[in-house]
């Protein structure tokens, strides 16, 4: 008879698929990445994983919104913290600190490799609940920033995206990468802001 885990077993083991689906959503990314090893780097057995989650499909996707989560938070405490801080710079600031976010975790290729995969096999009532499109978040933050903007939510929504998604080609852009991310950042400020 299987021994039950404990709470702090529990979570520790979650943190543990967590954090393995994070490490293999960059790298091959999720198609590639089997249950075996998401439960080799937990420590426990291919039987077990199914106690945690339903599906690989279901751990990917809690990670997905973990990282929604913390990029939009820090992002919106960017944008609603005007302490003497004009509202370019605050902008600025906030995407510039989305697309660091995005390029640390690796997350632009899981997005153009896995997410419409992913999205499509989450059950419709899981991302009725839990899921919204980039646009409809960038919209959201926009909005609860107070920040005038020189177009429409919707264009700035797709600009930010667009901007986010041009640096999926890191390795292409080179060892300038940093330069080109922060030039783009500005001109995409002086545009909406």
């Amino acid at each position: 008879m299987a021994t039950k885990f404990t709470d702090k077993e529990m979570t520790d083991i979650r943190e543990k698929l967590r954090n393995a689906a994070g490490k293999y959503a960059a790298t091959p990314g999720m198609r590639k990445t089997t249950v075996d090893e998401l439960c080799a780097h937990a420590g426990i057995s291919k039987g077990a994983f199914y106690k945690f989650y339903d599906s690989k499909e279901a751990l990917f996707f809690e990670i997905l919104e973990q990282w929604h989560t913390q990029i939009y938070g820090k992002a919106l405490e960017i944008l609603t913290n005007a302490d003497g801080v004009t509202d370019w710079e605050r902008v600025y600031k906030a995407l510039l600190f989305a697309c660091r976010s995005l390029d640390e975790y690796s997350i632009v290729g899981f997005y153009e490799k896995d997410v419409p995969y992913l999205l499509r096999k989450i059950p419709q009532e899981v991302l009725d609940a839990h899921y919204h499109s980039d646009e409809k978040h960038i919209a959201d933050l926009i909005a609860a920033s107070g920040i005038k903007l020189r177009v429409t939510h919707e264009l700035a929504a797709a600009t930010v995206r667009t901007l986010i998604l041009s640096f999926a080609d890191r390795d292409h852009i080179g060892p300038m990468y940093d330069q080109v991310m922060e030039l783009l950042v500005k001109s995409v400020c002086d545009q909406i802001v």
